[in-house]
């Protein structure tokens, strides 16, 4: 489960810029998590209440938006959304597609006073 792991790393993001930014108290962050990230996002959610600890981030919610994951055909220049079981082309049946989105683990924004 390394959403436990993930969830660490981001109270260590939020800590460090609500410091640097003068926030006494987080309120909401907001990720963004790549489809293809095989981040289960009530996992993390649970790490994350797990591991929040008394302080600027206790009362803090985490919000989690999803990116679905798309490709790029070289061959017919179409972007097209694709999920692990099929990565073909739709318009030109091309396997050897570039994925473009999907992977994606962003800390968006963190709001607080």
């Amino acid at each position: 489960m390394h959403e436990v792991s993930v969830a660490s790393e981001i109270l260590q993001i939020v800590l460090e810029n609500a410091k640097e930014s003068n926030i006494k108290k987080v309120d909401k962050i907001i990720l963004q998590v790549g489809e293809f990230t095989c981040i289960e996002g009530s996992l993390l959610q649970f790490a994350f209440e797990a591991m929040k600890e008394k302080g600027i981030c206790e009362n803090a919610q985490l919000f989690i938006k999803k990116i679905k994951a798309t490709s790029y055909c070289d061959n017919c220049k179409e972007e097209f959304e694709v999920s692990y079981r099929n990565r073909l082309c739709p318009k030109c049946n091309n396997f050897g597609c570039n994925i473009v989105k999907g992977y994606e683990l962003y800390l968006e924004s963190i709001e607080g006073e």
